[in-house]
């Protein structure tokens, strides 16, 4: 399967497999995962005074270490097989525009920023690239890609709920927000 961008050149067309968007996508989370852990308050500093005291470095690089490895095995395996293979890729696709949301939503309601921000901008430009160039041009059917839609937004739920599971759990629910 073939993103077809048109160009304005004389060349006419610029084709790129889908394959590559997907491991763009990687790309990304790479820099998202630094993102996470050097601009302003890190992703690690955020969980501890909001969700999970405990929280420590392993755990993010531990989680991260997964989920690449994941997202890398998805898009493998559709390289190999194709076909309906492309819904797992989908997925974390889903999973990573949604996760961006969900920066997004948070430096609005806390007025920080969340750390991962600045980087869901790569998500979402790349998604864009998906939805324009495969999803609207009928490469992508409706059926898994609203599949695949709603699986990732769940993943995301799931991440993030959890971190509210930690935090009831650490009773933190109530004490103040801001804590030393």
């Amino acid at each position: 399967m073939d993103i077809t961008i048109t160009t304005a050149s004389a060349s006419g067309m610029l084709s790129i497999p889908i394959n590559l968007v997907f491991y763009a996508f990687v790309a990304a989370y790479v820099v998202h995962i630094i993102d996470e852990s050097m601009l302003g308050e890190n992703f690690v500093e955020m969980v501890r005074r909001s969700f999970w005291p405990a929280y420590e470095w392993k755990h993010f690089f531990g989680f991260n270490t997964l989920l690449m490895s994941m997202i890398i095995l998805s898009v493998f395996l559709f390289d190999l097989f194709g076909g309906n293979w492309l819904l797992i890729p989908l997925i974390f696709v889903f999973q990573m525009v949604t996760n961006g949301l969900w920066h997004l939503g948070a430096t609005c309601i806390t007025k920080r920023y969340s750390p991962g921000l600045l980087t869901s901008i790569l998500y979402w430009m790349l998604f864009h690239l998906i939805i324009r160039y495969a999803f609207l041009k009928g490469q992508i059917p409706v059926g898994l890609f609203a599949l695949a839609g709603i699986l990732g937004t769940l993943i995301t739920i799931a991440m993030i709920g959890s971190f509210f599971v930690f935090r009831r759990r650490f009773g933190l629910d109530s004490q103040p927000e801001e804590r030393a």
